[in-house]
């Protein structure tokens, strides 16, 4: 069996949406860092298929962890989710004044994908230990069962199986 850096982390059932919403964020953010060195086309399309998914997913995910886990963070953990959260959106709001013919610029590709990526990480490996530590179970049932009424109603690109999916081109 392989050997990885980072051995699973167990998750608490009611932080596991925003887990599984992080899968297609780390996709995104990996071809962006990708198209960085690719050609104009390569950035274009990077670019399109991270807009893609922030309008379907990205976006709301941002805004339901500022109103689900914020209450449950340190004021440090807040400010470095807002500041990273702030950041990314500001580079999406960038790209949207290009036009969708020309190309992204290759630091913009590569800002956001690692961006995106470190902030993931981040998430997963620190902020959702720290919040399962310290949160009471009745903490995490309430995250649980607003993350569940989420999931429920908004389609986005689950790769669980829940509700309809919306299909995005992966050029």
């Amino acid at each position: 069996m392989e050997e990885y850096d980072h051995p699973p982390l167990q998750r608490d059932e009611s932080l596991q949406p925003f887990s599984r919403d992080h899968f297609m964020g780390l996709k995104a953010a990996n071809q962006l860092i990708q198209a960085a060195d690719a050609d104009n086309t390569g950035r274009i399309s990077a670019a399109a298929y991270f807009q893609q998914c922030w309008d379907a997913e990205i976006a709301d995910h941002f805004h339901e962890e500022e109103q689900l886990l914020i209450p449950l963070m340190l004021e440090p953990e807040i400010q470095q989710m807002r500041n990273e959260h702030d950041n990314i959106r500001d580079l999406v709001a960038t790209d949207r004044q290009r036009s969708a013919d020309k190309p992204p610029p290759s630091h913009w590709c590569a800002t956001l994908g690692r961006e995106l990526h470190d902030h993931i990480r981040w998430e997963e490996r620190v902020l959702f230990g720290a919040i399962q530590a310290r949160a009471t179970q009745a903490q995490l049932a309430a995250v649980g069962k607003a993350t569940a009424e989420i999931e429920a109603r908004r389609p986005g690109l689950r790769i669980r199986g829940r509700g309809p999916r919306k299909q995005l081109r992966n050029n």
